[in-house]
């Protein structure tokens, strides 16, 4: 297993037990549905930029590492990101929207680059979730994944349901009482889930409330989480900062 798998990204959650869903009824968005997404979509839209740093640690059985991050992305798939180990650089991830690079600071594999403009990142660091779907963390956003339906359910009328047709997948986004999401989780056909993202430690900062910490969780109980207390929204990051020459 090389060390993108192991550090950055080995990443994505899953947490236990499934729920049962009740009938999807008709082909549209319900409007309280729909109410709830365009919240959830909402929320912090207005940050197109990011820099910042912080702690991601990965826990893996009883194993558990910890690195410091440091990031700047752009929306919608433009990243760097470097995690280091007492103060030394790890491993480095760069995007430029159209080619995605990884980089080994210890010899660990050679420099790796692919031609996409959001690449699933499971074939690289065996997770599944899109390079968009990171930008949004660290842009304090939500995720969310192509649908055409949404639904909530009469005894959870703060958990929002939506699927895509001749999809086998469901996404899940629960919010507080405040309306900010908590919680966002991508199950298969059986209900498990596949991952799981869950925001907590929120702060203000420049008018956005941002977490403060993300939680990711797999079905094979590896855990991430990032600190993301020092996150800096909308500041100015020239295109250069996404290009890595691989040296």
């Amino acid at each position: 297993m090389g060390i993108i798998t192991i550090l950055l990204f080995a990443v994505i959650l899953t947490g236990p037990g499934c729920a049962l869903f009740g009938p999807q009824f008709g082909k549209q968005t319900a409007p309280y549905a729909e109410d709830i997404i365009n919240r959830v979509r909402a929320f912090n839209a207005q940050i197109t930029t990011s820099k910042g740093t912080g702690e991601l640690t990965l826990t893996q059985g009883f194993r558990t590492e910890t690195y410091k991050i440091a990031w700047a992305a752009q929306s919608p798939n433009r990243l760097r990101m470097t995690l280091l180990m007492l103060g030394h650089p790890v491993e480095t991830i760069a995007s430029t929207g159209q080619w995605v690079t990884f980089i080994s600071h210890t010899g660990a594999h050679k420099p790796h680059s692919a031609v996409s403009e959001n690449p699933n990142l499971d074939p690289y660091i065996n997770i599944p979730l899109r390079l968009s779907e990171l930008v949004s963390l660290l842009l304090g956003k939500v995720p969310e994944r192509p649908f055409d339906k949404a639904w909530v359910l009469p005894e959870k009328p703060d958990t929002i349901f939506a699927s895509q047709s001749f999809s086998s997948k469901i996404q899940e986004w629960v919010t507080n009482k405040n309306g900010i999401t908590t919680r966002y989780r991508v199950l298969d056909k059986n209900m498990n889930v596949i991952f799981g993202i869950w925001y907590s430690q929120f702060f203000k900062r420049d008018n956005f409330i941002l977490p403060g910490m993300i939680t990711i969780k797999d079905g094979d109980q590896r855990v991430m989480v990032i600190s993301l207390n020092n996150l800096i929204p909308n500041i100015p990051v020239k295109e250069s900062v996404f290009r890595l020459t691989g040296s």
